[in-house]
């Protein structure tokens, strides 16, 4: 019998409990799966554009960064986000002018939800190209609840204890499957006691 121990820590838990958060996790080394790291891409790109030289005052523009990614338009819903988000365009100090015309601000008007409806068009368009792209030539995986396979490893080296990660094995002793927790992603246990060591995603394992 498999026993699972817990993969997060109480600090976490609590919270997540106390209002209701469905804490999901992401495969450890894998950040494909992660919505988050493209935008982390782009705010890196832009730090290094503008702070290459002066790499001191980096926070001082973060306000003004995430004004820009806001009001820009983004390639897979084919508008921006703040036009989704209140419905209307934010007004910026290049665009500001007089503008004494009433506005609807009801915020369920059927303007507005054409904004979402045709996002979310443009959002599901987009993401079915990136699945047929990333789909293809590839081929599902074989692994199953049960099967002996080896985890590799992502090393970090401990320079302050003489620790060398060229020198260390790059693979798991065996571990079993015990459970599949989606397509690609497995639970990973200890063959002798049954406890959950780690979760893997398929790509990362060798039988």
């Amino acid at each position: 019998m498999v026993r699972q121990t817990p993969l997060w820590s109480k600090q976490v838990k609590d919270p997540c409990f106390r209002w209701g958060v469905n804490h999901n996790t992401t495969t450890p080394y894998y950040p494909q799966g992660s919505l988050a790291e493209r935008v982390n891409r782009n705010l890196k790109c832009a730090l290094k554009f503008f702070h290459h030289r002066s790499q001191n005052i980096w926070g001082e523009d973060l306000p003004w960064l995430g004004f820009v990614f806001n009001t820009a338009t983004h390639n897979s819903i084919k508008t921006t986000q703040d036009l989704l988000f209140l419905g209307r365009e934010i007004r910026s100090p290049l665009l500001s002018k007089w503008d004494l015309s009433s506005k609807d601000n009801d915020s369920n008007s059927p303007k507005e939800k054409s904004y979402w409806t045709q996002a979310y068009r443009n959002l599901t368009a987009a993401r079915n190209k990136v699945v047929q792209r990333y789909n293809k030539d590839r081929k599902s995986h074989q692994f199953k609840v049960g099967d002996t396979v080896m985890y590799n490893k992502y090393i970090v080296r401990f320079k302050a204890q003489n620790i060398s990660d060229k020198l260390l094995l790059s693979c798991s002793e065996q571990l079993v499957i015990a459970k599949n927790v989606n397509c690609n992603n497995v639970l990973l246990a200890n063959i002798s006691t049954g406890v959950i060591v780690c979760k893997g995603h398929a790509s990362h394992l060798k039988d």
